[in-house]
């Protein structure tokens, strides 16, 4: 082997080794690049998360807030405290003449068969409604959490504080249950928002 090409080996194992370290340098410089890209990454995310739970936090407190301004609307709200107390009188009240018939129906003229009947079918036909009022709740707020969203917070808190501060002259007017005039807010709500959907979908 001459001289000449003994200098072409050389040379081309120098320009490998160049080439090699180049590679290498590239290379180094692409895994920091992308350690500093992460680290961005991480305190982005970080600084984020922070962002949110400050924000969070600050709607838990302004929420809580309004909330306890609506309780104690409603406190000072005579009319809606009348309904709440008139909503559970009826009920009570109700259930007391049921047990006052079921307990004099054989004074009634009944014969016994009869007095048998009209008390396991009335029985059975309060604990089916019972049951399917139950159903119907638990089916409905299933529903409702499936499309429960910021929409219908805002309505129901807005409702409420609707009757708290309105209540009294509502109720002048209107001679409605105002716990039955906040579920037609709410349920309108949710029956707009749906043909609204289905019509421009």
């Amino acid at each position: 082997m001459n001289k000449s090409s003994v200098e072409a080996v050389d040379d081309a194992q120098k320009k490998q080794k160049e080439a090699e370290k180049k590679t290498e340098q590239a290379e180094t410089k692409v895994r920091n690049e992308k350690k500093r890209a992460e680290l961005e990454i991480r305190k982005a995310r970080k600084k984020a998360k922070r962002e949110i739970n400050d924000m969070k936090e600050n709607m838990y407190v302004w929420s809580w807030g309004y909330i306890m301004i609506i309780v104690c609307s409603l406190v000072q709200n005579g009319a809606f405290q009348r309904d709440i107390l008139q909503l559970g009188k009826k009920t009570i009240e109700w259930w007391l003449e049921y047990a006052e018939w079921f307990e004099n129906l054989e004074y009634l003229g009944y014969s016994a068969g009869e007095v048998l009947f009209e008390r396991s079918f009335t029985m059975i036909l309060i604990i089916f409604g019972i049951m399917g009022s139950v159903f119907l709740v638990w089916k409905a707020t299933i529903q409702y959490k499936k499309i429960w969203d910021s929409m219908y917070k805002t309505v129901l808190i807005l409702s409420v504080s609707f009757i708290a501060v309105l209540g009294n002259m509502i109720r002048e007017v209107i001679p409605i249950n105002l716990l039955v005039i906040v579920c037609f807010i709410n349920i309108g709500t949710v029956w707009i928002r749906k043909y609204l959907e289905n019509k421009y979908s």
